[in-house]
């Protein structure tokens, strides 16, 4: 029984942990679904399928709840250039853009950010919870880049890479005007082999 009792938080803990990334999941779905407006706590809980208490004991607002969503997919969005931990040497400029925009940008989770990010403009309370944060890891990103890329030189790196983003993020919207998802794909291999020219991966020794 002792060992029980001394498992039951750990337990509790891993459940919170559970709940809290399905709320988070469900949140993203109804981001990318309805936009930020039209998410509502009635409709993550219908996602969730969980009880509005479920949710509220958890994020006592939109506002929380938006903010905790966007952090999760912002650690997700690192993965790309932070490769050096599981392989010899940075993958090539071309493959690591459409990675990004594969991989990232253009899902569900991407779709959800960019809603986030444009309400951010407007929506001042979201704007408050997650600003400090959305500088932090637009620095994470910056510092993630040039361990691994060089441009003209390592500030040159970081700039490129913000170019990057800014240009896959904005794709998304893009999309109102042309409706096409290949078009779209022809923009970024161009894009991607433009960017291959001026961003260049390090050697695995730096």
């Amino acid at each position: 029984m002792p060992a029980q009792e001394k498992d039951s938080p750990n337990r509790q803990d891993q459940r919170s942990e559970a709940t809290r990334k399905r709320i988070c999941k469900a949140t993203i779905a109804c981001l990318d679904r309805h936009g930020y407006a039209e998410t509502s706590f009635a409709r993550v809980q219908e996602q969730a399928g969980l009880s509005r208490g479920a949710i509220t004991h958890h994020f006592p607002s939109k506002e929380s709840l938006v903010a905790a969503t966007a952090m999760e997919l912002l650690a997700n969005a690192l993965e790309p250039v932070e490769q050096r931990r599981t392989q010899a040497a940075p993958t090539p400029v071309r493959d690591l853009i459409l990675q990004a925009w594969d991989r990232v940008v253009n899902s569900s989770g991407g779709r959800a950010m960019v809603e986030i990010l444009v309400a951010c403009r407007s929506d001042r309370a979201l704007h408050a919870q997650l600003e400090d944060q959305l500088h932090d890891w637009d620095r994470q990103s910056r510092a993630s880049i040039t361990r691994n890329y060089i441009g003209e030189d390592a500030e040159d790196a970081e700039l490129l890479w913000s170019i990057t983003r800014n240009f896959l993020r904005g794709l998304i919207l893009h999309e109102q005007f042309t409706g096409d998802p290949a078009y779209l794909a022809r923009m970024v291999d161009r894009f991607a082999r433009m960017m291959e020219a001026e961003l260049h991966p390090l050697p695995p020794d730096k």
